[in-house]
């Protein structure tokens, strides 16, 4: 019978309500091996406070500084010697009864490398100061279920996925990518090049938390950045072919009469 612990990376985010949810979800399936493990990568004073768990289910570790969205991923390794590892973001929702159910099924029937859930955002459009996370996200990040059979290894996030403990061991986060960005864009990457599958399943959480459009601005900011380390420090992944802001960046850069107005200017 294999384990599965439900891994939540928290960062100045009250995660009572998600906590909770699965919590009643694991009670509900006394014949499945699941707990939640929640790592505090150092949040400010008052989300510490509101996050304390007294259920069995549940190993909170608190971190004293702050080390990164690809570091403390790698840091679950360290607290849970399950199977596999559910990474679900501290801000997300789940509204599907049935969401840990969905899951259990899906692992009791066939053995998995990977399996994507994946997250998906509110139809309607909030107020206009919030609203290029969302056309950002709506239109690029949230790929439903059948867009993602159809390309396995596309668009791959880190929020709602479970990964087979020894696939993580082989292929960890890189913890040289500092900030926000991309850790999510290497590990697919990696993933396909290493020819280890991804299944898919219809069973998303929801993104209700939306930043700010400085807040998004500020994060996209730093995913570029990110995204150019990639591509200087992973030539042999291509990342070039897989990314249509890295193929605009390297036409410009290839271009006479566009680098020369540039020098002029």
């Amino acid at each position: 019978m294999w384990t599965l612990s439900v891994c939540i990376p928290i960062y100045n985010s009250d995660v009572r309500m998600l906590v909770n949810t699965l919590c009643a979800q694991i009670a509900a399936l006394p014949e499945a091996a699941i707990d939640i493990v929640l790592i505090d990568d150092a949040s400010h004073a008052k989300y510490q406070a509101c996050n304390l768990f007294s259920s069995p289910h549940v190993l909170y570790v608190q971190l004293e500084q702050n080390i990164g969205r690809a570091r403390i991923r790698n840091a679950f390794l360290k607290h849970t010697t399950a199977d596999y590892l559910l990474f679900i973001d501290g801000d997300s929702t789940i509204q599907d009864p049935l969401f840990l159910k969905k899951y259990t099924d899906f692992l009791t029937q066939q053995p998995i490398e990977v399996l994507v859930g994946a997250s998906v955002y509110q139809s309607q459009k909030p107020d206009r100061s919030h609203r290029l996370r969302w056309s950002y996200s709506t239109q690029r990040e949230s790929l439903d279920y059948q867009r993602r059979t159809q390309q396995r290894h596309a668009g791959f996030k880190t929020n709602n996925f479970i990964i087979r403990r020894s696939v993580l061991q082989q292929i960890p986060f890189d913890e040289r990518l500092a900030g926000y960005g991309h850790e999510d864009t290497l590990l697919g990457l990696q993933l396909a090049d290493q020819q280890i599958p991804i299944a898919h399943i219809d069973n998303p959480v929801w993104n209700l938390k939306l930043d700010n459009n400085a807040e998004f601005l500020s994060k996209t900011d730093s995913a570029l950045k990110n995204l150019l380390w990639l591509s200087e420090n992973y030539p042999t992944l291509r990342l070039f072919e897989h990314n249509r802001l890295l193929k605009l960046h390297l036409k410009l850069k290839q271009n006479v009469v566009f680098n020369f107005l540039t020098g002029l200017l």
